[in-house]
């Protein structure tokens, strides 16, 4: 056997190892990945014995923050080295047969989608009380980096980053900028309209409209680990929108608003909100026209979360006008 194939071969199996202590029970999987295991021609795939195996788990757990993110970079890493085992001829000394690999390939792809899933929930969970959006054009000439560091001081759960002028390479330069912030204060980021900024800034998801990609071409550029989001105009929207398998949606203008092109839509009143929440959506967020003496309306019709604008980027002071709206958010939550 060539060294780069005992290389590879061992990086498999340890690989298919850490894997298989990853998706446990909660992501099930896991005796398909172990049979995998044990069923590769390599010496070595044995079941490692029971004080071992405690042994190297207990060490997993204290070494790792994320698992279901390991647990995708692993399946990462299996695809990879399959692919470049594939390319060696048989008499380089792997054994590895065509039935093995398409077997492993089918459980990956399975692995990937309950892992994916459980990563996007992890991200969605967090879209609660005061989503900010931040426009250039809407910051009163203020810097976009100083409204997003005070609107997360002051308790935003999620930015959205929003640019219709800005060239590409300035749009990638403040998604870098912006997504490292959000990370400091364990806030979400999302770009707006962008896969590719989305992708190559390592945002957390992406949010489109009515007219952009749809959400399942969005997701095949960016891959199924990022959150998407949509905006709705209607019920009748946000019902389809909810089929496209959308990780949130958006509903608004909610009241009349100038800001970002929205006077042009007709306001649907909270009464949506209500509605479309009474059909099992899990997660809405309100937006359009809500500010500080309407927001409580907004939250009482069940609203997960408001997206404010002008409200927090044009305040003198972003950091106080978000604290405020939060506060209502939570009144709002411990009367529940």
């Amino acid at each position: 056997m060539l060294p780069i194939i005992q290389t590879e071969m061992t990086t498999l199996l340890e690989n298919l190892r850490l894997l298989e202590t990853l998706v446990t029970a909660p992501l099930g999987l896991h005796s398909d990945i172990k049979m995998l295991r044990q069923s590769l021609p390599f010496t070595g795939s044995n079941d490692i014995d029971s004080g071992a195996l405690r042994e190297r788990r207990a060490a997993l757990s204290k070494s790792i923050e994320d698992v279901s993110l390991v647990a995708l970079n692993t399946i990462t890493n299996i695809s990879v080295t399959l692919t470049l085992l594939e390319s060696f001829k048989s008499e380089s000394g792997c054994d590895l047969t065509t039935i093995w690999v398409e077997r492993a390939r089918k459980i990956l792809t399975r692995s990937k989608e309950k892992v994916t899933v459980k990563l996007r929930k992890g991200s969605v969970d967090k879209i609660r009380g005061i989503y900010v959006i931040i426009d250039p054009e809407v910051t009163g000439g203020r810097s976009i980096l100083d409204i997003t560091e005070s609107a997360l001081k002051g308790g935003a759960s999620v930015i959205q980053y929003r640019d219709k002028n800005s060239d590409k390479s300035c749009m990638l330069q403040n998604s870098i900028a912006m997504q490292d912030i959000c990370n400091n204060h364990d806030a979400l980021f999302i770009v707006n309209d962008h896969a590719d900024i989305t992708n190559l800034s390592n945002a957390n998801g992406l949010h489109v409209g009515q007219s952009d990609l749809s959400v399942e071409t969005s997701r095949s550029i960016m891959g199924d680990d990022k959150i998407i989001g949509k905006s709705n105009n209607s019920i009748e929207q946000a019902i389809s929108s909810q089929s496209e398998a959308a990780d949130y949606l958006a509903i608004g203008p909610i009241y009349t608003t100038t800001t970002m092109g929205k006077d042009v839509k007709q306001a649907v009143g909270v009464e949506a909100i209500r509605e479309i929440k009474s059909r099992g959506i899990p997660v809405l967020v309100a937006i359009g026209g809500i500010n500080i003496d309407n927001v409580t309306t907004v939250f009482d019709a069940g609203a997960d979360a408001i997206c404010v604008a002008s409200a927090v980027t044009l305040a003198d002071n972003p950091e106080k006008a978000t604290r405020q709206l939060l506060n209502v958010f939570e009144s709002n939550q411990n009367v529940k």
